[in-house]
């Protein structure tokens, strides 16, 4: 007879947030869920607000399709009778546990961080959240990755990308332009280096890594400025650069490289973007204890409850997570 820690470990327990009630984030996990089915031995637990079931009836008639959905008012509470089935091998891969919150979605994703912190769940999926909502809720944090930092503050994070094309991984992310030059000290480009180097090995590719350039021309030895020469010197043979960022994403590189380090925000989500679209690609959190993939999308509340959102990133963003907790 197996040992209830062996029990708990049958099944996955994935984390699915939804976002903003107002936005996308439930229509494309209803239809990223609907097409993907049951996994074996996983089991999805789904963060949405307690209003949708009757504003967005359609969605969870989708899910209906493919999941037997268990509805509960509390992460405590579902997890608690999921545990109860899985010690008493009743537990289903096509069991779906619904969790109608009358928080926040900011609220959401801390109680998610701390319950894959604490390993109860596996690990996590988001959907697209809005600094606004997370501002209104009381936070000072900006973000998803806002919200990581906040729990485990000794961690060093970085927002990477993974895309069919191409992947990315920021050295900074959500801060002023003004002030990157200052931010991105030496130790900062080593950790991003690290943490690209985790992200290589996720990917599970041995091409190497390339480093873009902060200035233009990647500085033109130093005619363009001196980052390059102070902060990107002598790299290690599988790190190559500094690029210069305006080659730097040209086609015949992106089967060069197996992550593009960018040093800010917009350095690589442009052509991050550009390329992929919101219809492909997905955000991984690269630091974390625990698994975190996400869309790369917005909240698009233009589109809300139009059932036009495409749901390819958020599937992706499931079928990696699945990939990466084997």
């Amino acid at each position: 007879m197996p040992t209830s820690a062996r029990l708990k470990q049958l099944f996955k327990k994935i984390a699915i947030t939804t976002g903003d009630p107002r936005g996308v984030g439930l229509e494309v996990a209803a239809k990223a869920l609907y097409q993907l089915g049951p996994q074996p031995k996983t089991l999805f637990f789904i963060f949405r607000d307690v209003t949708q079931e009757k504003n967005q009836p359609r969605y969870f008639r989708l899910i209906d399709q493919k999941f037997t959905r268990l509805t509960f008012a509390s992460l405590e509470k579902a997890l608690a009778f999921a545990n109860d089935l899985e010690a008493s091998r009743k537990l289903k891969k096509h069991f779906l546990f619904d969790i109608a919150q009358r928080t926040s979605a900011a609220h959401w994703i801390l109680d998610a961080i701390t319950a894959c912190r604490s390993k109860k769940l596996t690990s996590l999926v988001t959907g697209p959240l809005s600094k606004t909502l997370i501002k209104k809720s009381g936070f000072s944090f900006i973000g998803h990755t806002g919200a990581f930092r906040q729990i485990f503050p000794s961690k060093p994070m970085h927002m990477a990308f993974a895309g069919k094309k191409f992947n990315v991984l920021l050295a900074s992310d959500h801060i002023p332009l003004e002030t990157i030059s200052k931010f991105l000290t030496p130790l900062k480009i080593k950790q991003a280096i690290s943490s690209a180097r985790k992200f290589q090995r996720l990917l599970g590719s041995k091409k190497p890594i390339a480093l873009l350039g902060l200035n233009p021309h990647a500085g033109e030895g130093g005619l363009l400025g001196h980052f390059e020469s102070k902060c990107l010197k002598k790299l290690a043979s599988d790190i190559h650069g500094p690029l210069v960022p305006d080659a730097a994403f040209f086609k015949s590189n992106w089967s060069k490289y197996s992550v593009f380090i960018c040093l800010y925000h917009d350095q690589g989500l442009i052509p991050f973007k550009m390329v992929h679209g919101q219809d492909s690609g997905v955000h991984i959190t690269v630091g974390l204890p625990f698994v975190r993939t996400s869309v790369d999308h917005g909240t698009a509340f233009d589109i809300y409850n139009k059932n036009l959102a495409n749901p390819a990133s958020m599937l992706d963003a499931i079928k990696l997570n699945l990939k990466l907790t084997r």
